[in-house]
């Protein structure tokens, strides 16, 4: 009996172990304003290695990414999000037991419905530009 006992503790034991550190990373982007958006931020936060689920509200403009910190931590991910063109603050970031399935959503994303997208991107071809330049040439 009290080797059945020892042999049961130091299962337990092992399994926590062994247990993933999963957190639960809530960030706020103001940018995310649409599906598309949406889309383009869970596709380029699936690439990092150790991203389990991602789940976007556009109605706060809240990312939620569950991720394994033993594999990244949240600096990556606020980087990634900068990245792919959605810089973020942190809106809080807890240990969690286990990150929940993601459901993927079917079909393409709608493009922006608010016409944000368009605009925001000729902002930022604006500020490509240097000053003073009009034109220029490739030999």
């Amino acid at each position: 009996m009290k080797k059945m006992m020892m042999t049961a503790m130091l299962l337990m034991l092992s399994l926590t172990a062994f247990a993933k550190d999963i957190h639960k990373l809530v960030v706020s982007s103001e940018r995310m304003h649409c599906a598309k958006c949406a889309e383009r931020v869970t596709t380029g936060l699936e690439k990092v290695d150790g991203v389990k689920s991602i789940f976007t509200d556009l109605s706060t403009h809240q990312i939620t990414v569950y991720y394994d910190e033993g594999k990244v931590d949240d600096s990556k991910l606020l980087a990634t999000l900068t990245e792919i063109g959605y810089a973020s603050k942190t809106v809080s970031n807890e240990k969690v037991k286990k990150a929940p399935k993601m459901k993927k959503a079917k079909g393409p994303a709608a493009e922006c419905s608010m016409g944000k997208c368009e605009d925001e991107k000729k902002e930022g071809e604006k500020d490509k530009k240097a000053d003073g330049v009009t034109g220029a040439t490739r030999k």
